[in-house]
């Protein structure tokens, strides 16, 4: 198998609701993946419905942008993050059958080299079977300089997903508790209105389930490079959005999140559903180090990092 092509089946799903200039910065940026230009993957935009959404404008973007495309998923109603996420890998690994799907949220601007890169770490880490998502979206600050000789490099990560790869190994693992949440928490109510504190019981409750040993090949980090996404979950301040439960159901399956130390797209969503300047500013975001890479500073094997330049375990928690 050549590191620039995957037997694996591949779909890459897009979120859009209002916010056209988001959505058509991520989707000019998309286009410039050759994955996406060539055919290799199949993109699937999903647009959100209700007061606000602009579906009509968002639909109209898509097909004029001559960014190639599959389908478009009008949502008959507004479905709210948490149902249209989880709604979206149900429907592209349980239904339409592909073996991995790449999730694009509207606020991220990815570098050619995104996808070739995130899809060479999927192929890589599906030989460990204590892997569960990928992502070549970090916050490491740096400049091109500095940051060159490290783009090999990967690290566990518990930071926001935003974009990253799931494969169908993995959505079989987590999707029980994520179907158990949506079930319980998403239908029937607005997503903004879902019941916090209950979550967080909920949240408690499976904390206290023994963590499962996968088996065969396996990464196996140091445990003491290894952090739980969620080591105390306050009843007013945890959050309880449908990545954190997806964070949690990873980590109770004992599967890590990895990312490439170095990224190789930009974050820009400073006003959303979970964010502010002042949030984006709190978290870290605006130093976010140097991103765009040329085709030929794709890595062709990864190299685990688990301690800093001063010999410090790296930890990270959920945020």
């Amino acid at each position: 198998m050549s590191q620039d092509s995957s037997p694996l089946r591949t779909a890459v799903a897009t979120f859009g609701f209002g916010r056209i200039e988001y959505f058509g910065r991520m989707l000019a940026s998309l286009g410039q993946c050759k994955e996406v230009v060539d055919g290799t993957v199949d993109v699937i935009h999903y647009l959100d419905g209700g007061e606000g959404g602009e579906q009509d404008t968002l639909k109209s973007l898509i097909e004029s942008s001559g960014v190639p495309f599959k389908s478009i998923v009008v949502r008959p109603e507004n479905f709210g993050v948490g149902r249209q996420l989880i709604g979206a890998r149900r429907e592209i690994l349980d239904e339409l059958g592909y073996d991995r799907m790449v999730m694009v949220e509207d606020d991220i601007e990815l570098n050619p080299t995104y996808m070739t890169t995130l899809l060479r770490l999927s192929d890589w880490a599906e030989q460990h079977h204590d892997v569960g998502t990928v992502q070549v979206w970090n916050v490491e600050a740096g400049t091109e300089q500095s940051l060159k000789p490290h783009l090999q490099e990967i690290e566990l990560t518990n930071r926001h997903f935003v974009s990253y790869c799931l494969t169908k190994r993995v959505w079989n693992t987590i999707k029980p508790m994520l179907y158990e949440y949506e079930q319980r928490y998403l239908l029937k109510r607005p997503y903004n209105k879902r019941p916090h504190y209950r979550i967080r019981a909920f949240m408690k409750r499976m904390l206290r389930r023994e963590i499962a040993s996968p088996e065969g090949k396996l990464l196996n980090p140091p445990i003491e490079a290894v952090s739980n996404p969620f080591p105390t979950v306050s009843w007013r301040t945890s959050p309880t959005s449908q990545d954190a439960i997806t964070s949690l159901a990873m980590h109770q399956a004992g599967l890590h999140r990895i990312t490439t130390r170095v990224p190789h797209a930009f974050y820009f969503g400073e006003v959303g559903v979970h964010c502010t300047p002042e949030v984006y500013d709190e978290m870290g975001f605006n130093g976010q180090g140097h991103w765009q890479w040329s085709m030929d500073d794709v890595p062709d094997t990864f190299t685990p990092r688990y301690k800093d330049q001063n010999g410090e375990w790296l930890s990270s928690i959920y945020r």
